[in-house]
C-alpha cells in the first residue's frame, strides 16, 4: 500500500458525501484516502462552506461544500451504539448549517457521529448521520 494513502488515526479526517460513488469519502492531508459506506467519528465538527453553499443556491446544482471533521472512532459499533443519538441533516436550500432533523436547530459539534450510507431497493443510496447531542455552550467552533 502506498504510504500516502494510509490514514493517521491520531489526526482529524474530513468526511463528505461523494456525489458520484454513493458513499462517503474520507480526506486527510488533502487526499481522499478512503471510500466507506459507514464511518464513525468522535470530537466531530459539522462544517458548511459558505461560498460553496452560495454557488449551489445560484446554480441549482450540487457540489461538495459540507462535511464532518473529526477523529476516526473504531469503538462505535452496533453492540455499543449510543441510545441518545439524534438524526442530523443538511439541505443547502433550507439550512445554512447541519441541523437536528427533529427540532431543525443548528448542530455544529458532537462528541460522537456515525455516518452511514445504505442502498435502497431501487439502487439509490441514502446518506444518514446520527450524532450524540452536546451542550449548547459546546455547540460552536
Amino acid at each position: 500500500m502506498d504510504e500516502r494513502y494510509k490514514i493517521d488515526e491520531s489526526r482529524r479526517v474530513y468526511v463528505y458525501k461523494n456525489l458520484h460513488k454513493d458513499c462517503y469519502s474520507v480526506k486527510q492531508d488533502g487526499l481522499v484516502k478512503l471510500h466507506a459506506s459507514n464511518i464513525c467519528l468522535y470530537d466531530a465538527q459539522f462544517r458548511v462552506g459558505k461560498k460553496g453553499r452560495e454557488r449551489v443556491l445560484k446554480e441549482k446544482r450540487k457540489n461538495v461544500h459540507a462535511g464532518v471533521t473529526g477523529y476516526i472512532d473504531t469503538n462505535w459499533n452496533d453492540d455499543n451504539y449510543p441510545d441518545n443519538t439524534r438524526s442530523v441533516i443538511y439541505n443547502p436550500y433550507k439550512y445554512e448549517s447541519f441541523v437536528d432533523s427533529s427540532k431543525e436547530t443548528p448542530v455544529y459539534w458532537s462528541s460522537s457521529v456515525r455516518l452511514f450510507h445504505k442502498i435502497l431497493t431501487n439502487g439509490k443510496g441514502v446518506a444518514t448521520i446520527d450524532a450524540v447531542p452536546c451542550m449548547k455552550s459546546e455547540n460552536r467552533y
